[in-house]
């Protein structure tokens, strides 16, 4: 069996792989470094290669290795000693004057030179990440250039001359797969290997990425989501538009347009980073995911809202680019990278785009990308697309949640004579007001109290989470959150009045309207709502219906939220009826459904109005 010692050089880790010929992992392992004001961070890459790579080899003894195949980000820009200038760093952009370029490369190239002349000077060549490591660990000096047509994006002799940057200091153009040189004596010694093995060259991580998901036909769909996230798409055709990007792909005559979502990664790493400083303890990304699905107000759901916005956006604009054009689309994405690594965030995201979402047999698809491209250079495969085909196999494939899925029947009484309706997210659908409405108020508190907005979000989020473990699972209310930290119910009560105005999120709803006057005709009505009667009522007069259900059960009114039994027996008191004879319908079972079922009434559990559109015909 040949393997392929693969390894891919993150922005904060690096990782390593031996990949059989059949794509299987034999082994992995994963080395963390310290980017932050580290010049030298290279040095470390190579640390965590040749330390990533014994480990792997120890944990597979039997496991020939036939190769060694290296990709890493770009355009970093690294000097023979080490000296790193990554990426992501914009010093380039304290230069003046500098000459406008297609290039990725040469801004980067100028800015090093500028502020590390002794380096520049003592270097005979300049390298990019993978390839600092090639060098490395054969002595040769290459530049992996992936495909001719990106000459543009890295250097032409041209562009170098206006950089004044002599083409000398550049490492020559390869392909990926480029037979680089053997690991050295030296390099087996520090890999604990016995005897050397050809080095291959794999490219920019963003390739590999693209090879090892098989977005290489037309068609074909991968979402990259690390520090930053990009929705790539497989074109046979070059299309440009103000809101992708298009680049070559690795396939002459193909391309790749690509819609870039910044910071997406980042954004979930800066909230790890706080919600385990205030838990004392290092969090997963699994682990900070799931804190945020269980508070859909805390600072967390409010980042992935974001990012799912995005890639809503970015889902839909494709395929209208694609329809515009003519160009097949395919029914699913291939995702790769941190986020593909939690089943209930890909399941949310699958169900927020319309579009199914797969994750592979081998998660870390630049991984993978260079064991295809190493055995294709091997003579595997006879180019790329046909090892991507054979290698690149499907592990989970998550659908979008059909819109029925949340609704339940827990019974409805025999004798039914009145309904009890919730309010926010039951009569009207908007995600957008629903957060809105807890999140004013967390604002409005976090000025009081002299801290930031996402202090505040993660603060009442932590609460909440610690409340309900030790409270059976159960939910507590923003109101009754609140009065923890000294706010009290009145004032609760006074904030949403003050701060809420659904007219600014929400319309007249026809279809809602029609559905209230026939259910009014056979049940009598009432709304029970965790939020005061003012905001409450003003909601109603927003979708159309305050005139038709003219009770409503505030949290001034009662002075207690949901679920308390206080509003449900005051609704039962207005409504004039016994619980074995009242449906209670909401969206939440915790606060809506629960209580009303041990009281002895009916309970519906709804996704939102279009499940209320359905009662009249549920009821009969």
């Amino acid at each position: 069996m040949h393997n392929i010692l693969c390894a891919d050089i993150g922005t904060t880790s690096l990782k390593i792989a031996l990949i059989s010929e059949h794509g299987e992992v034999v082994s992995f392992c994963k080395r963390p470094f310290n980017s932050e004001k580290n010049d030298y961070i290279a040095n470390q890459w190579l640390q965590a290669f040749t330390g990533g790579s014994t480990e792997c080899i120890k944990n597979a003894p039997d496991a020939e290795v036939s190769a060694v195949c290296i990709s890493g980000n770009g355009p970093t820009v690294v000097s023979q000693n080490g000296r790193t200038l990554l990426w992501n760093s914009t010093l380039y952009r304290q230069l003046d004057n500098l000459p406008e370029t297609p290039s990725l490369f040469l801004p980067r190239l100028a800015a090093f030179r500028h502020f590390f002349p002794e380096e520049w000077k003592g270097s005979r060549h300049i390298f990019s990440g993978p390839e600092y490591i090639i060098f490395r660990l054969t002595g040769n000096s290459v530049t992996v250039l992936p495909e001719k047509r990106f000459e543009a994006a890295y250097w032409t002799t041209g562009e170098l001359e206006k950089f004044g940057i002599e083409k000398e200091k550049i490492p020559v153009f390869v392909s990926p797969g480029h037979r680089a040189g053997f690991l050295t004596e030296e390099a087996c010694s520090l890999m604990g290997m016995a005897e050397p093995v050809p080095v291959l060259c794999g490219g920019p991580d963003f390739i590999t990425a693209l090879i090892g998901t098989g977005t290489l036909r037309p068609g074909k769909i991968c979402d990259r989501a690390g520090s930053s996230e990009g929705i790539n798409f497989c074109s046979e055709k070059q299309v440009y538009s103000p809101l992708f990007r298009t680049l070559p792909s690795v396939i002459p005559e193909l391309w790749n347009i690509s819609y870039i979502i910044n910071e997406s990664g980042s954004l979930l790493s800066q909230f790890k980073n706080e919600i385990s400083a205030m838990e004392a303890k290092e969090l997963s990304y699994g682990e900070i995911i799931d804190y945020a699905f269980n508070d859909r107000n805390s600072e967390g759901w409010r980042i992935l809202s974001e990012i799912k916005e995005k890639n809503v956006t970015a889902v839909r604009e494709l395929k209208k680019l694609a329809a515009e054009n003519g160009l097949p689309f395919d029914d699913r994405i291939f995702i790769t990278g941190g986020q593909a690594k939690n089943s209930k965030w890909l399941k949310e995201k699958a169900s927020s785009m319309k579009i199914s979402i797969a994750t592979g047999t081998v998660p870390d698809a630049e991984l993978l990308g260079n064991a295809i491209i190493a055995f294709t250079s091997l003579g595997f495969f006879k180019n790329l697309q046909e090892g991507a085909g054979i290698l690149v196999k499907e592990a989970e494939v998550f659908h979008p949640t059909p819109d029925d899925e949340k609704f339940k029947l827990f019974g409805i009484p025999e004798n039914l004579k009145a309904i009890i309706f919730d309010i926010d997210s039951t009569l009207y659908t908007s995600a957008a007001y629903a957060f809105e409405q807890v999140d004013a108020q967390i604002r409005f508190w976090a000025k009081k109290q002299g801290i930031t907005e996402a202090q505040a979000r993660n603060r009442i989020s932590e609460f909440r989470r610690i409340w309900s473990s030790q409270n059976g699972g159960r939910k507590i209310s923003l109101g009754n959150t609140f009065t923890h930290f000294g706010v009290t119910i009145e004032e609760s009560v006074e904030m949403r009045r003050t701060l809420l105005e659904p007219k600014n999120f929400l319309t007249r709803d026809e279809k809602l309207i029609e559905t209230i006057k026939k259910l009014r005709h056979k049940y009598r009505l009432i709304c029970v709502t965790n939020n005061p009667e003012l905001p409450a009522r003003k909601t109603l007069e927003a979708i159309g219906i305050a005139d038709l259900i003219p009770d409503v059960i505030g949290l001034d009114t009662s002075g207690k939220s949901k679920p308390a039994r206080e509003p449900f027996e005051m609704a039962l008191k207005k409504l004039g009826t016994k619980p074995w004879e009242t449906l209670s319908v909401g969206d939440r079972y915790d606060m809506d459904i629960s209580l009303p079922l041990e009281m002895g009434m009916g309970g519906i559990l709804v996704s939102g109005v279009k499940d209320v559109y359905r009662l009249p015909e549920i009821l009969n």
